[in-house]
């Protein structure tokens, strides 16, 4: 006898015991079906046991490695033993193929929301920038408006209406004492508005003559040299004999220079030199005498 026959021989027999070995029960009793096969003599002594399904399944699967472990033993090259599935092992088998495949699933779902959550903080970022752009370009378009707005006040508040005139006193006297008290504080527009009034309300009082004169300068601090032209022509009607009539008589020669009308303020020079040539100051003569050279009068 070869050796390898040997190793076979002693294979099949540790096959068999091992079999032998996984058919006792616990306790080591003998079942009905295993006592007809050893002995009869145990099947007179060991009680019938009955053997349910799972446990032939077991024992099924036990024979079923040890002829695989024997086949192995004696050829290497035989093939396969065809062995029937553990339906436990192929229902979990399903189950995590199911898992696996909801779990891919799940991960491309992720994928896809994570794109579009990327895609979405792209356009919040690029609206977060647009929005700053135009609050920048807001807050300049306020300041220019506030810059607007404040030009269009200081442009009302000097070519707008004039205020309205103080109530009247009731008397010439009272009503000139206020407009001259609003001119001397600074108050121009109302002290016009005041002496236009007077103008109006007493027009043959001592004092309308003056109160003209004193819009005549009103109008010039204002830039209106022919309503200042007008108002020094009107106080100076009669050439009245008065402390404010000489620098008057020099305002309007001024008011018609500056307005064209040179050969008007050279004859309003003349008037002065006739009419105001003794009652003037010093300076205002020399004003007259430097107006009267420039304007090339003779």
């Amino acid at each position: 006898m070869t050796t390898g026959t040997t190793f076979r021989s002693q294979g099949l027999l540790m096959a068999t015991a091992l079999t032998f070995a996984a058919c006792l029960p616990l306790g080591g009793a003998f079942s009905p079906v295993q006592a007809q096969v050893f002995s009869t003599r145990v099947e007179e002594t060991v009680p019938g046991i009955e053997w349910d399904k799972k446990r032939l399944e077991r024992l099924d699967r036990n024979l079923r490695r040890l002829e695989r472990a024997v086949q192995k033993v004696e050829n290497k090259n035989a093939p396969p033993i065809l062995i029937e599935p553990d339906p436990e092992v192929v229902a979990l088998q399903a189950t995590v193929d199911i898992m696996s495949r909801k779990l891919d699933d799940q991960e491309a779902q992720l994928t896809r929301l994570t794109g579009q959550l990327e895609e979405a903080g792209h356009a919040n970022a690029q609206l977060t920038r647009e929005n700053e752009n135009l609050t920048a370009r807001l807050d300049t378009l306020t300041k220019r408006v506030d810059q607007n707005e404040a030009h269009l006040k200081d442009i009302e508040a000097q070519y707008g209406p004039p205020p309205p005139p103080p109530a009247t006193t009731g008397s010439a006297d009272g009503d000139f004492d206020q407009a001259y008290s609003l001119l001397t504080n600074g108050d121009v527009d109302a002290a016009g508005s005041a002496f236009e009034a007077f103008t109006t309300n007493w027009p043959t009082a001592t004092q309308t003559p003056e109160a003209w004169f004193r819009l005549g300068q009103i109008r010039s601090l204002k830039g209106d040299k022919s309503g200042a032209v007008g108002a020094y022509a009107t106080s100076l009607k009669g050439w009245p004999k008065t402390t404010w009539a000489p620098e008057a008589t020099v305002k309007l020669a001024a008011a018609l220079a500056e307005t064209n009308q040179a050969k008007q303020s050279c004859a309003a020079l003349a008037e002065f030199d006739k009419r105001y040539g003794t009652l003037a100051s010093t300076p205002m003569k020399s004003e007259a005498r430097a107006m009267a050279a420039k304007g090339k009068c003779t």
